[in-house]
């Protein structure tokens, strides 16, 4: 009976590792398809640096081989949208581009969840949003208003996830799990 519980723990002890953590990272706006991303950003920081908010960060060493790649965490620290994008003109390996879409991710209200659906006053999610018509409130079923997600103006920043007073969370928040290829 040892001998195979020693058996069971060697044979554990030299299983392959599992693979990489398949939760999508939030990349900075710009970015071009995951692949292509992976293969071609050198990992230098300097679209970390250039993020006046420093909203962009190094993804953690539990992402696996995408350890050190440049992220966002919306909850911690949303991008806010500059102007300039200072991070796409800050990145020489070309991940970054102004030629593709700013999309990050998508974002959806959970009526359920949301102060304003169920009858508070609150516009957080609508005066903080960064993108002109992307979040609007509008009128429901009886007296409620609340704020509605229009995904064609929609970013996927994150500010609106950021600052949501809500006991749990109202903004239902995914990063993107397709971007275009592009030359590089």
């Amino acid at each position: 009976m040892r001998r195979m519980a020693e058996a069971t723990e060697e044979a554990r002890a030299n299983r392959p590792a599992p693979p990489t953590s398949l939760t999508l990272l939030q990349r900075p706006p710009g970015a071009i398809a995951e692949g292509q991303f992976l293969a071609a950003c050198t990992r230098c920081g300097d679209c970390i640096e250039a993020c006046p908010p420093r909203a962009i960060v190094k993804a953690p060493e539990a992402a696996g081989n995408r350890a050190g790649t440049p992220m966002i965490d919306a909850l911690r620290s949303p991008c806010v949208m500059c102007d300039d994008l200072p991070c796409i003109d800050a990145c020489e390996p070309g991940v970054l581009r102004r030629d593709l879409p700013v999309k990050m991710a998508s974002a959806s209200v959970d009526e359920s969840r949301c102060l304003s659906w169920q009858g508070q006053e609150c516009r957080s999610c609508v005066d903080n949003c960064p993108v002109d018509g992307a979040i609007s409130m509008v009128d429901g079923d009886g007296d409620h208003r609340g704020p509605r997600i229009d995904s064609t103006h929609c970013t996927g920043c994150g500010v609106c996830m950021n600052v949501c007073p809500a006991s749990q969370n109202a903004i239902r928040h995914r990063p993107a799990d397709e971007r275009p290829f592009a030359a590089l």
